[in-house]
């Protein structure tokens, strides 16, 4: 973005080294030298009853219309963040008050339609920069560290708060919509967590994917009670996930994934609304909670992967008739996978990979044929490949790698002309690959992986050379 021409109606977020002009916007209650920017109640005995402002942008003395705006400006944030948060010049709150009081360009006063939502999206952007020292990637208030596409956009512009950065409000000017992903977001969630709860009556999606935010998730995200997509993953949140997530009963969406969070998970947070579930990639333990699937049925994209679940995999799948979407793999679940897994018609990917499951693949498989990927690899699978396989029809993926099935490559794999990746490799199959495979893995110009155990001085299988893209020595010689 190229600098304005004209000078910033804003000061610096980055702190000065000099002392701040501006005094502090509430009184100590011990007399201090410096008068406030908002008077105290109580009369002083070092300042009149209307103190100007230290080294204040303008030099005229504050009036009675004035001192009464900032006093209902601070009881307004108290209301909302309580009187520690104001009473302490350090804090984002603090800070945001501070903006709103001297810098704004649009002066509001307590009674603006605008002024509370405003407040607290000021003190989230505070909380999210450090206080302004640290920088965001897009729109941040300084245009000297942060680019945006539009100066309308940037955070603490003269604008309307609806207008900025990833903030969506609906025909009334009410917050709706938080999306600020990928944008070097800093700070913890409740350093602003009371300023998101007033905006509970209208905020239904808070997407905060993909940042550097901190701490566990509060209690208070339960007063949400709008909320109907809730993305927090890829940050660095640890802790468990509250119990009072389940006063959420229109959430639709919950991301947590890509987290250092642990713990189980309670079965508060499944309600009839949840559609998606994303909790991959964290340190969630224990066996699924029933009511996963008795309370939420409309499930369709689950995500738990990478995480130390165990136990079976529940047969309570199969009430989630609308499922799509199953990643289930890097955990520690064990048994045979149960035929309720496939009743679902949606299901078109499934990953069950590296996990301790057993047995023969149940028939209902071959019933689902929607699948467009299904990874069993690294387990403990046996017997044959039933040549059922070829009924799955949509397969694009199919890892079998790393089990102990037995026999032949069924020729009816030939027949999976969306194929672009197949792994049979390091099992106990024998014989030759067949032609029907090889005529497609030739023919086709999607299908550019095959491996299988086709090298070593005794091959399992016997692949021609320019069938099979890379032959794996497997359990052989």
């Amino acid at each position: 973005t190229m600098p304005s021409t004209m000078p910033s109606v804003m000061p610096s977020v980055i702190s000065s080294a000099i002392p701040s002009r501006v005094p502090s916007l509430i009184p100590s209650v011990i007399p201090s030298g410096v008068p406030s920017v908002i008077p105290s109640n109580t009369p002083s005995d070092t300042h009149s009853s209307s103190p100007t402002i230290t080294n204040a942008p303008s030099s005229s003395p504050i009036t009675s219309v004035e001192l009464q705006r900032r006093q209902e400006m601070a009881a307004a944030a108290v209301a909302v963040s309580g009187s520690a948060s104001i009473d302490d010049t350090t804090t984002p709150q603090h800070k945001a008050l501070e903006w709103l009081l001297l810098d704004d360009d649009l002066q509001l006063n307590a009674s603006s339609p605008s002024f509370e939502q405003r407040y607290s999206m000021s003190t989230f952007y505070f909380a999210t920069t450090n206080n302004g020292q640290n920088t965001w990637i897009n729109c941040g208030a300084d245009s000297s560290t942060s680019s945006c596409s539009s100066e309308s956009e940037r955070f603490l512009s003269s604008s309307s708060e609806c207008d900025w950065f990833g903030i969506t409000c609906n025909g009334n000017g009410e917050i709706t919509k938080i999306d600020i992903r990928e944008n070097g977001l800093t700070g913890s969630l409740p350093m602003f967590i009371k300023e998101l709860v007033s905006l509970s009556s209208s905020l239904e999606v808070l997407r905060l994917s993909i940042n550097a935010l901190s701490s566990t998730i509060p209690t208070e995200i339960g007063q949400l009670s709008n909320l109907r997509s809730l993305f927090l993953n890829n940050n660095n949140l640890v802790g468990t996930i509250p119990t009072s997530l389940g006063n959420l009963n229109k959430l639709s969406m919950f991301s947590v994934g890509n987290n250092g969070m642990d713990g189980t998970i309670p079965g508060e947070i499944f309600h009839p609304t949840l559609v998606g579930l994303d909790l991959d990639d964290n340190n969630f333990h224990g066996t699924l909670p029933s009511e996963m699937f008795t309370s939420s049925l409309g499930l369709a994209n689950i995500d738990i992967g990478g995480n130390a679940f165990e136990g079976t995999v529940p047969k309570g799948f199969g009430n989630l008739t609308n499922m799509k979407l199953l990643y289930i793999q890097n955990n520690k679940f064990v048994g045979t996978l149960p035929p309720e897994l496939f009743v679902s018609a949606s299901l078109s990917m499934l990953n069950c990979s590296h996990n301790d499951l057993n047995g023969t693949l149940p028939d209902e498989l071959y019933g689902a044929t929607s699948l467009r990927t299904l990874d069993l690899s690294s387990n403990e699978f046996s017997g044959a490949i039933s040549t059922k396989i070829g009924d799955l029809e949509d397969l694009t993926k199919l890892n079998l790698r790393s089990n102990k099935f037995v026999g032949a490559i069924p020729s009816t794999m030939g027949l999976l002309d969306e194929l672009i990746s197949l792994d049979v490799s390091f099992n106990l199959l024998s014989g030759i690959m067949p032609d029907e495979v090889c005529s497609l893995r030739n023919s086709s110009g999607l299908f550019t992986e095959l491996v299988a155990d086709c090298s070593g001085s005794s091959p399992q299988i016997t692949c021609a050379n320019t069938c099979c893209s890379k032959c794996e020595i497997g359990h052989g010689a």
